[in-house]
């Protein structure tokens, strides 16, 4: 189905502009809506700024939309770790508003001194100062939302408004938000959205995309969901997931996706008579996933009128201790990178590379901390390494030939 698009406004014409030019320096936003009403207030503002329009009449700033128990049960949503989207569906409000209302409303709640305004409502000009300190400081804009009381919007327009300023007497622009840190409020370049959806495209899950992209997760986490809409609107789905977005399958490279070759390397195993922990230890598969795929497997024998073989215990003996040691080949959270090996190299070739790629780590720990030993330590490193008890202080003796005053031969001269 076709998406709808809005109508686009009409062009103006050269009576509406003259009615703009005379109306609006004189009576402001007010009385420019009232002489067009055919304009809505945002067609106004902007035309006004593109001709450079200015109105002595300056109206309130607006209020929030968030209040009361709305307000309240948001931020006690907040204090609980919820995320501001979550927050926004829980008390039906749309997330900017939602955002600017719990950061305003905890500005005083948080020990920090709101900005001060004028009797309209807008900023006085020691607020706008201490602002512009914290842009130039590159504080994310949540920060200076949190410790000013202000909305994001204001928080944008001064960043602006003081690039702009700083470009006109030739000094070096502002920070970027968070010192380049890649947070989720930054925005992202179109480059880096795409190489976020062609990754999900992919198949991949959030986390792992973040991971690959260095984009953080609650912003690729929005890139999906807007790529799940855009999906779609054109009857296409997102890989492994519903037309909602919901996953009904497991990813490629997931936690939750095990490959081919390792299912059926642990079905082998079991079909032995390998007890499932030791064959899924073996195989590289958490216990809960080779557990269901034992059960599976049961199930089908049984359709077949067979059964699974029972398993056969390893024991005390000294071979058997040694197949138990060999099951313990894995490092810890090494598990996902085996799998992503075990799709480009198969099961066994996986192994061998992962138990390489350990041992030449550990080499190189083994001769990093050897360098780091070897180095000679400042004073304050040596004082460190004293107070977390790698070190203590010993007395040094220093050994040296006798004076030739205190020997016998001394002595006897002395006394001449």
């Amino acid at each position: 189905m076709k998406r709808r698009t809005a109508a686009k406004a009409p062009p103006w014409t050269n009576q509406e502009l003259a009615i703009l030019a005379d109306i609006y320096p004189r009576e402001g936003m007010s009385g420019a809506a009232d002489a067009l009403p055919d304009r809505s207030q945002h067609a106004i503002e902007q035309k006004a700024h593109k001709l450079g329009l200015r109105s002595p009449i300056v109206a309130d700033a607006p209020k929030l939309v968030l209040q009361g128990e709305r307000l309240e049960r948001a931020i006690i949503l907040y204090e609980q770790g919820v995320g501001f989207m979550a927050i926004a569906r829980e008390v039906g409000c749309t997330p900017t508003a939602t955002t600017n209302a719990i950061l305003i409303a905890l500005c005083p709640r948080r020990g920090f001194r709101p900005a001060e305004r004028d009797a309209g409502g807008r900023l006085t000009d020691e607020s706008k100062e201490r602002l512009r300190y914290m842009l130039k400081k590159g504080l994310k804009a949540v920060e200076i939302q949190l410790r000013l009381g202000i909305s994001a919007a204001r928080v944008a327009e001064e960043r602006r408004r003081y690039n702009r300023d700083l470009a006109s007497r030739d000094k070096a622009l502002l920070p970027p938000a968070g010192a380049g840190e890649q947070y989720s409020g930054v925005r992202l370049p179109k480059e880096r959205r795409r190489a976020v959806e062609a990754q999900l495209l992919n198949g991949y899950g959030s986390r792992i995309v973040s991971k690959q992209t260095g984009v953080s997760v609650p912003s690729v986490k929005n890139i999906r969901r807007t790529l799940v809409a855009r999906l779609a609107r054109r009857g296409q789905l997102l890989p492994g997931c519903d037309k909602t977005g919901k996953r009904i399958t497991a990813a490629k490279f997931s936690p939750h996706h095990i490959p081919a070759a390792s299912i059926e390397e642990l079905r082998t195993r079991l079909l032995a008579g390998e007890p499932v922990a030791h064959a899924a230890r073996v195989v590289g598969i958490g216990s809960c996933g080779a557990y269901k795929i034992r059960d599976a497997l049961r199930v089908e024998l049984a359709a077949e009128g067979r059964e699974l073989p029972k398993p056969i215990r390893l024991g005390r003996t000294a071979a058997q201790r040694a197949r138990a040691a060999e099951a313990n080949w894995l490092p810890d959270g090494r598990m996902q990178e085996f799998r992503e090996l075990v799709y480009v190299h198969g099961h066994d070739e996986a192994k061998r590379v992962l138990i390489e790629r350990v041992r030449q780590e550990r080499i190189a720990a083994v001769q990093a901390r050897a360098i780091e030993q070897a180095r000679p330590k400042s004073f304050e490193e040596q004082l460190a390494r004293i107070e977390r008890g790698e070190a203590k202080i010993s007395e040094r003796v220093i050994l040296r030939r006798p004076d030739p005053a205190m020997t016998l031969g001394g002595i006897a001269t002395g006394a001449l």
